[in-house]
């Protein structure tokens, strides 16, 4: 190949390939790109810290649910003796104490954000309601009659649902 072949080639390549730039340039686009990543490493730490504490926030919340879901069923009991004590005929003072404990425990898993799910007269919600069975009403469909069992929320969430007779038609 001669010199002139060579001379031209380089010129084509040259032709192809990016403008040179100043170092000057160079540095800038560097320091512009560094500074890109360390703001999106500072946003990124900062969603980091949002995103756990939240986490912590909910893992204290809920952290009882266990618990208070086997106080459920006591609590349920509490009801059915005082019916019972009620019918049987047991002293004022025996039905009164037993309203003053079981009053206790609602007081404490109120204090620890427990709510109960109304149920009655209300229309029938899947997310909180649990149908167990459908009887036939003049009213509107879909309406609860009868509540079986108590449901349940923990700081909004369903730990337990109401078990429902729901109307028909």
């Amino acid at each position: 190949m001669t010199k002139k072949k060579k001379k031209d080639e380089l010129k084509t390549v040259a032709k192809e390939l990016p403008p040179e730039k100043p170092e000057a340039d160079l540095l800038k686009e560097q320091v512009e790109e560094n500074k890109n990543k360390y703001l999106r490493a500072l946003a990124d730490l900062d969603n980091y810290k949002k995103r756990s504490a939240l986490e912590k926030e909910q893992f204290v919340q809920f952290a009882n649910e266990n618990l208070i879901s086997e106080l459920l069923p006591v609590l349920d009991g509490y009801g059915r003796a005082m019916q019972a004590a009620e019918k049987s005929g047991a002293s004022e003072e025996m039905i009164k104490g037993l309203a003053l404990i079981r009053k206790q425990l609602e007081d404490a898993l109120k204090k620890h954000g427990i709510e109960e799910i109304e149920a009655l007269g209300k229309p029938y919600d899947p997310n909180v309601h649990e149908a167990i069975m459908q009887k036939e009403d003049g009213g509107p469909e879909g309406i609860i009659l009868e509540e079986a069992q108590k449901g349940y929320t923990l700081h909004g969430r369903v730990i337990r649902p109401s078990m429902v007779i729901v109307s028909k038609k």
